[in-house]
């Protein structure tokens, strides 16, 4: 009677040690809220998803999708999202409001806006700007574009006039605008896709006159970072490898965001990838880097977020940045 009592507690203990195991074992939550819709320019978290890379490290991540009315530092702030993506500038001007917001990974090394106009205008550098029209989207796009024009010496009240405009490229192929902004990885992809070979078209890149801002990067809201710490550094390592692997193999990744949201064409999506893994790993660019914060590149784009009117006062990036976790991440 004796040894069958103790063999039930022993079962009772068994079965309380998988339990607890079972529980220990509970991958954490992560909510990560993107920039805009589905698309290539979120590659390696679709990758990191689709691969396992997230279960491998013991993190349930949900990706949610943005819009036009959805503000990532509003989501993070508002515990929405534990991770957002979204543009230095961007972030910056939030950080400067007190919101308690610190960057941890710098996802693009380079600026993906363009000015395109077409071969036919004779525009073929900054200075043949003078006199025309300039498509801009204005909302935090236009900054890189008032830099590329006093980099020549161009007054942007005088000397240019600056249009709003649209996403659809119809102002540069009407001859409504002399010049349209673009996004390497959408717009002018665009323009492609409807039919204008890379000969009719010019590109002035804002990497190229020295201009460039940094776009895509990852933060938390500090009170968060506080008690997830060691969440933080596996979603980073999740994340470095989702974007090597589609930087590796940007057909694949683009196929692999496709089939999340078909909302553009297959080619497109993997037009966009080919073009995303140029900013992430530029060439010369190691992937054990991804998502290296760039002191030069941060300080020249709050310099100029300052001087053209997003910020206030200069940017205090030791108290905005902190790559300690990429660090630990990454390996380094």
């Amino acid at each position: 009677m004796k040894k069958r009592i103790a063999g039930f507690f022993g079962i009772v203990l068994a079965l309380g040690t998988v339990c607890a195991g079972s529980a220990q074992n509970k991958p954490d939550k992560v909510t990560l809220q993107l920039k805009w819709l589905p698309q290539s320019q979120f590659m390696g978290y679709y990758v990191a998803a689709a691969k396992g890379y997230y279960k491998n490290e013991g993190l349930d991540v949900e990706i949610l999708p943005g819009g036009s009315d959805i503000i990532p530092e509003q989501q993070v702030y508002n515990g929405v999202a534990d991770i957002g993506v979204t543009w230095v500038s961007s972030l910056l001007k939030y950080q400067e409001k007190g919101w308690g917001f610190v960057e941890v990974a710098q996802v693009f090394q380079k600026s993906a806006l363009l000015l395109v106009p077409k071969s036919s205008s004779g525009i073929k550098s900054v200075q043949d700007l003078r006199g025309k029209k300039i498509g801009s989207w204005f909302g935090g796009n236009e900054y890189e574009l008032y830099a590329l024009l006093e980099s020549a010496g161009l007054k942007r009240e005088s000397d240019v006039k600056l249009v709003q405009q649209d996403y659809t490229m119809d102002q540069v192929k009407s001859g409504e605008i002399d010049a349209a902004s673009a996004m390497i990885y959408n717009e002018y992809g665009l323009l492609l896709e409807s039919g204008y070979d890379r000969s009719q078209l010019n590109v002035i890149d804002m990497n190229d006159a020295g201009v460039a801002m940094l776009e895509d990067n990852l933060f938390v809201n500090s009170k968060w970072l506080a008690n997830n710490k060691d969440v933080l550094v596996r979603f980073l390592r999740a994340s470095i490898k989702g974007w090597a692997e589609a930087c590796r193999d940007p057909e694949a990744a683009g196929t692999i965001v496709y089939n999340v949201d078909k909302s553009v064409s297959l080619a497109h999506q993997i037009y966009m990838a080919k073009e995303i893994a140029k900013l992430v790993e530029p060439k010369g660019f190691e992937a054990s880097k991804i998502g290296y914060i760039d002191p030069a590149g941060m300080r020249q784009t709050a310099a100029y977020a300052m001087k053209y009117g997003l910020l206030a006062k200069a940017a205090d990036l030791k108290a905005s940045v902190d790559d300690t976790y990429w660090k630990k991440a990454a390996g380094k």
